[in-house]
């Protein structure tokens, strides 16, 4: 028998963890990389082929080394048992789907797309946060995405126009959204190492990147992102016991200023933040854009999609327009809905659909549960997931191995499965 706090375990789960952001960077920003080579290159960076076998061949030595631990995290029955349910419907409804609905495409291909989804979901879902501590976790994705979020923001000074794809700054990574969930996850993280460190120059660097992060979200123009940080940092200053007087005051200060801001300028404030989301003000770089219709567009023409299958679902391979070849430069955003209920119903119909209800719920309570904890760590995890409940609502249904916020989500699904649990270890 072994400990989790083998070396062994310890290398795989930190490189499984760094491969969330390596694979997503955009190496043609420093180096003279092509624009795509083979089954290894792509976008200038890993191909999501390579990404896949990457995580495969850590993960797999993982899954057995984590066979012969003795001592794990507890994590919350009720979350085991969600998962196995979501694993067997997944499992059900794509092979059905091979026979049903998709019988010209590639079974082979739909069931290697099951099987990814599956393996993404217990690797980092179940047996990271089962054998990792969550202090370790936070404080190495704080590093991992405020070092990145820093060289995004240098190459800006560098390179210019270089980080900017689309009008919207997408710094060292190949796509906006990745952008912004490494600069979200490292405000939100960096609020809790901020506040715990002790050592001058431990607080100098999450001050620093807690900065830094906040630019970038402004700069990526996500509304979203930007109401999630904003909503972290209050929660934050909020549940943060102070010991000394000057933190005390500090606290009384900022809750007699947001008062009395609200007080004076409560109306304009509101106005600018409606204005921003109906597209009649801009954030950042971003043109103004009406984010409730373009976001009623999507439910509209997903639920059309959705119910040409309400029962089984087109697939997981379903937004790639999947033919007997699957070609990751298919990715076809108009069959990708971006509303969790109805990405779900797309992809596994109602039952799916069903599903992502009750994880929603199960979330909202671990989330809550979890910030009763005085772990500063499990208590910033819980309020990553809170404050980004709403993202996931108006996103998209995360079962993908190749995406940076579907590893990342279900790390801290996971974690807070874990703080909710009512014994630490098992």
């Amino acid at each position: 028998m072994i400990q989790a706090r083998d070396g062994r375990i310890l290398f795989l789960i930190k490189a499984l963890v760094a491969m969330l952001f390596i694979s997503k960077i955009s190496f043609g920003s420093v180096l003279p990389v092509p624009q795509s080579f083979s089954f290894l290159i792509y976008q200038q960076g890993l191909h999501p082929f390579l990404n896949v076998f990457l995580c495969a061949l850590f993960g797999v030595p993982l899954a057995f080394l984590s066979l012969r631990v003795r001592s794990r995290n507890h994590l919350s029955g009720f979350y085991k048992l969600f998962v196995f349910l979501l694993m067997l419907t997944l499992t059900v409804q794509t092979l059905l789907q091979a026979h049903y609905v998709n019988p010209d495409e590639s079974a082979v291909m739909q069931v290697g797309a099951l099987g990814v989804a599956l393996f993404m979901i217990v690797v980092y879902g179940l047996l990271i946060p089962s054998l990792w501590n969550v202090e370790e976790f936070l404080r190495y994705i704080q590093r991992w995405a405020g070092a990145l979020v820093l060289l995004s923001l240098i190459l800006l000074v560098v390179a210019g126009g270089g980080v900017f794809k689309g009008g919207r700054f997408v710094g060292v990574f190949k796509h906006i959204p990745h952008m912004v969930t490494c600069a979200t996850v490292a405000f939100i993280f960096s609020l809790g190492t901020f506040l715990k460190e002790e050592k001058l120059k431990h607080k100098i660097w999450s001050g620093l990147v807690l900065a830094a992060s906040f630019f970038a979200i402004i700069l990526t123009g996500t509304r979203s992102s930007a109401a999630a940080a904003l909503m972290a940092f209050v929660v934050t200053l909020i549940l943060h016991k102070t010991e000394t007087n000057q933190g005390r005051v500090f606290k009384f200060a900022f809750v007699s200023f947001v008062l009395t801001f609200s007080l004076f300028f409560g109306v304009q404030v509101y106005d600018f933040a409606r204005g921003i989301a109906t597209g009649e003000a801009s954030l950042g770089t971003r043109e103004a854009q009406d984010g409730v219709a373009s976001r009623w567009e999507e439910v509209e023409r997903g639920s059309q999609i959705f119910l040409q299958e309400p029962w089984l679902g087109h697939g997981l391979l379903s937004k790639f327009a999947a033919g007997n070849e699957v070609d990751v430069s298919n990715y076809n955003a108009m069959k990708d809905p971006h509303n969790i209920f109805v990405s779900a119903g797309v992809v596994g119909g109602w039952p799916l659909l069903v599903l992502s209800g009750i994880a929603l719920i199960l979330m909202l309570i671990g989330s809550l549960k979890s910030l009763a904890t005085v772990d500063f760590a499990k208590r910033q995890v819980a309020i990553y997931l809170l404050s980004h409940i709403p993202i996931l609502v108006i996103y998209h249904i995360h079962l993908s191995i190749g995406g940076m916020a579907d590893r990342l989500y279900w790390m801290v699904f996971g974690f807070v499965a874990a703080s909710m649990a009512k014994t630490g270890k098992s």
